[in-house]
Formats: structure tokens, C-alpha cells, sequence
């Protein structure tokens, strides 16, 4: 009896121990998950622009993920920048993108808390500027002072790994199995030497951007862009000379006073004068730079689509009495084929301003006709096209010689005219001229004769 009350505690203990193995197995953890991955994508559509002495940088904000897929982060963009003298050590990224390097912050427009913020007081938050947001495209701008023009050195040459000697010929081997040396002869050359990375040929500038995410943490570096630092050419020389017709304007120059041996020859780009405004700039020499608002215009685009060889250009549109004012800017292609040229403009030059002058007359009116009937003589023509015509004088003359004269003082809009003063049974002789906006009057169109009945 003892036996079996003993036989089934034992069970029962058992079955208790099975149970609270079980719950502790249910609360145990596993291993620690990996922290999600953030950080954003490179920036892309890294493109740089040199205009005088300022560096336009324009440049996609990332809104993606490294990984392309996925959540991401992104509180600011980084701009690292460094000045490399020629044939000097061009950094790898490791030192490139450190804090040193940082010549502008470009704050990011942070969506999903503004989304909170807006469900929370529901209304609109417009506290400080209007920052660029992930998927746009934005502008940096940098100016070219003296510290940019100064060449820094922020790696030293890697040194190369000494090279292993070979073997030599069995029968100049000593008794050690080794050559005759001794202690095993060092390869010849540069060995442990530090080997120079091929630099650029000019004194040159190298631009990289990269996201950071709101816990600090840096994404994809873009490409980088090199920006090459020699002299401008000097902006072009401008005079009064200008000329229009009824269509186009077009604006003369004369080359630069003088040219540099290091961009020695030039081409020109215009651009309108109200389009060379330059937005907001990075202090030259000034990590952290002020914010970059939204509306930071990208570097003025030329009115040509390419460089021109002419100190000459026309443009369409001669609007009468409407001044129009463009510059010109010298264009130096820095590059050695077939390496892509970098572009090197001037300052912009002396405004050149035009305000045509309407002088030209409209064409003369066609298809005129006439029809007589009882005390009228009816005339009909064919439209002008102008945009600027005022409309149309009726002329009128005795036939067969008579000078014609007008037979209203301001012109008719329409384009077709009942004579009702003709006289019954008078041959009178007619024609009608166009007058536009400015007063300019064409020549006749044809002649008709009739006489009313």
C-alpha cells in the first residue's frame, strides 16, 4: 500500500516537473534580433557646374533605402568636399567623408513628422523654411575663396607589399635550401616604397554627398564629382550693338580682352540676364551651412543648347517696346579625351539690353473684291494673320486715275466694307491697306473698279 502511494507521488512529481519545464520553455527568448537596417540610398544624379567662382552642385535626394526596398531614414545630407594639388594622392572615401570634409548640411524635409504633428493639432505646420524632401532635386552651392583654392593632403600613399623573391636555380641553392645570400634576397623595384595613386592633372576639387539618418548613422555615398580649380576665362566684352526684325533680336560681343595659358580658348553661352541670379551659397569655407530651402534655384540654364563659336546670337521673339537684357559668359572645356571635359565659365558680362522697335508693317490685305448693287458698292478681302493688327482702311478713288483715299479715319476690325456714298452710275476705284498696333500701314492690295447702280 505504502509502495503504491509512493508510485503514484512519484508519478505525480513527474508530471509537475514536465509541466514547468514546458512553461519555462514557453517565456524563453531567442536570439537577439539585428537592428533594422536604415540608412538611405546614395544621392543620385550628381551633377557640378563651375560658373566663375561659384560650384553649383545639383543633386536627387535619396528616397529609398541602401537596400532599394524597404523603410529608411533620413534626417540630413552631408557635403564633403577637399582641394587635390596635381599628381597628389586623390583620398579614398575613408578619409574623404570625415567630419573635416564637411563643407555643408543640407537639412531634410521630415514628412512623417509633419504628418504627426498635423493629426495631432490639426492644422497645417509651416514653422521655418520650406526644406527639400526625399525624390526632389535640390541645389548646393559653394564659393571658390582662398581656403577652397588651397590643396590639402588627407591621405598618405599606401605602402606596397614587399614582393616574395623567387627561387633560385638548384644549383645556386646553399645548404639551407636558400640562395647563396644567405637570408633570402628582397624582390627588386619599389618594394615597401609608397606607391603614388595616379592624381588629377590640374589642381582639382572633389565633391561627395551622402544621407544620414536621424540616429546618426551615415548611407551610400554618391559619385563623386570633380570640379577642376584653374583660372576662368575673362567674360566677354560688350557694346551698344544689338538689331531686331519683326521676329527675332539678336546681340553682338567681342571676344575677352585677353586669354590664360591654362584655358586658352573660348566659347560663349548667353543667358538671360534675370536668370543669373545665383540662390542661396554656402559660405565659402563654412561647414554646416545654412539650410538649403526648397526653393534654391539650380544653376541658370544658357539660352543656346550649346556652346557657340559666334560672337553673335538671335533669339526668337521681338516683342515692340519690351526691353529684354541678357549676359554672356566665356566657356573653357577643361579634359583630355576621353575623359568627359569639365566646363569652366566666366563671369557673367555687362548686361546687353534690347527694346525693339515696331517698324514693320503688316502685309498687304488680298483677294479684294467687288460687288455692285443698288445704291452700294460691296467690297470683301481675306483676313490678315498679325497678331498685332489694329484692322483695315477702305481707300477709294475716282476711276480711271484718281489718288485713293481713305474713307474712315480709324481703322475697320472686319473684312468687308459696303460703300453706300458711291455715287450711281460713278466708276470708283478701291484697294485696302493693314494697319497693326503701332500705326505701321502696309502697302495696298489689289485694285478693283465698279460703279454702284
Amino acid at each position: 500500500m505504502f509502495g503504491q502511494r509512493s508510485s503514484n507521488a512519484g508519478r505525480r512529481l513527474g508530471a509537475a516537473l514536465s509541466v514547468l519545464v514546458v512553461c519555462v520553455a514557453c517565456g524563453k527568448k531567442g536570439p537577439p534580433l539585428a537592428p533594422r537596417d536604415l540608412s538611405p540610398a546614395p544621392p543620385a544624379a550628381v551633377l557640378a557646374r563651375r560658373l566663375g567662382d561659384r560650384v553649383y552642385l545639383t543633386f536627387k535626394i535619396p528616397n529609398t533605402s541602401a537596400r532599394g526596398s524597404g523603410p529608411y531614414s533620413l534626417d540630413h545630407l552631408d557635403v564633403f568636399a577637399v582641394t587635390i594639388a596635381p599628381g597628389h594622392v586623390v583620398p579614398p572615401n575613408r578619409d574623404l567623408l570625415m567630419k573635416p570634409q564637411v563643407v555643408g548640411t543640407i537639412p531634410v524635409r521630415q514628412i512623417e513628422d509633419e504628418e504627426e504633428l498635423e493629426a495631432e493639432s490639426g492644422a497645417p505646420t509651416t514653422a521655418g523654411p520650406e526644406l527639400p524632401k526625399p525624390g526632389e532635386e535640390t541645389t548646393f552651392v559653394e564659393t571658390l575663396a582662398d581656403a577652397q583654392l588651397q590643396p590639402r593632403v588627407i591621405s598618405k600613399p599606401e605602402k606596397q607589399k614587399p614582393e616574395k623573391a623567387p627561387a633560385p636555380p638548384a644549383g645556386q641553392r646553399g645548404k639551407n635550401g636558400r640562395g647563396r645570400g644567405g637570408a633570402g634576397s628582397s624582390s627588386t623595384g619599389a618594394a615597401g616604397m609608397p606607391v603614388v595613386q595616379p592624381g588629377p592633372a590640374v589642381l582639382s576639387r572633389y565633391y561627395v554627398i551622402r544621407g544620414v539618418t536621424k540616429q546618426g548613422k551615415p548611407g551610400g555615398p554618391s559619385l563623386r564629382v570633380i570640379v577642376p580649380l584653374l583660372a576662368a576665362p575673362e567674360p566677354p566684352r560688350t557694346g551698344p550693338s544689338a538689331s531686331w526684325d519683326a521676329t527675332t533680336v539678336t546681340i553682338l560681343w567681342d571676344p575677352p580682352p585677353s586669354r590664360t595659358d591654362e584655358v586658352p580658348g573660348v566659347q560663349y553661352n548667353v543667358y538671360a540676364a534675370n536668370a543669373n541670379a545665383a540662390g542661396p551659397v554656402a559660405p565659402a569655407g563654412a561647414a554646416n551651412a545654412a539650410p538649403v530651402a526648397k526653393g534654391t534655384p539650380p544653376p541658370p540654364l544658357p539660352l543656346n543648347p550649346l556652346p557657340i563659336d559666334a560672337t553673335s546670337f538671335t533669339k526668337p521673339g521681338a516683342d515692340a517696346d519690351k526691353e529684354q537684357c541678357f549676359v554672356v559668359r566665356s566657356v573653357a572645356a577643361v579634359g583630355v579625351p576621353p575623359a568627359i571635359p569639365a566646363i569652366i565659365e566666366s563671369d557673367p558680362s555687362a548686361q546687353i539690353c534690347v527694346t525693339p522697335k515696331d517698324t514693320f508693317p503688316p502685309d498687304a490685305p488680298k483677294s479684294l473684291a467687288a460687288v455692285a448693287s443698288a445704291g452700294v458698292i460691296n467690297l470683301i478681302w481675306d483676313a490678315n494673320v498679325e497678331a498685332d493688327l489694329a484692322g483695315y482702311l477702305v481707300l477709294r478713288g475716282d476711276a480711271p486715275g484718281a489718288t485713293l483715299q481713305p474713307l474712315m479715319r480709324e481703322p475697320i476690325k472686319d473684312t468687308r466694307y459696303g460703300d453706300r456714298t458711291a455715287k450711281p452710275g460713278v466708276r470708283y476705284v478701291y484697294a485696302i491697306i493693314a494697319v497693326d498696333k503701332a500705326g505701321n500701314r502696309s502697302a495696298p492690295s489689289n485694285r478693283v473698279e465698279d460703279a454702284a447702280r
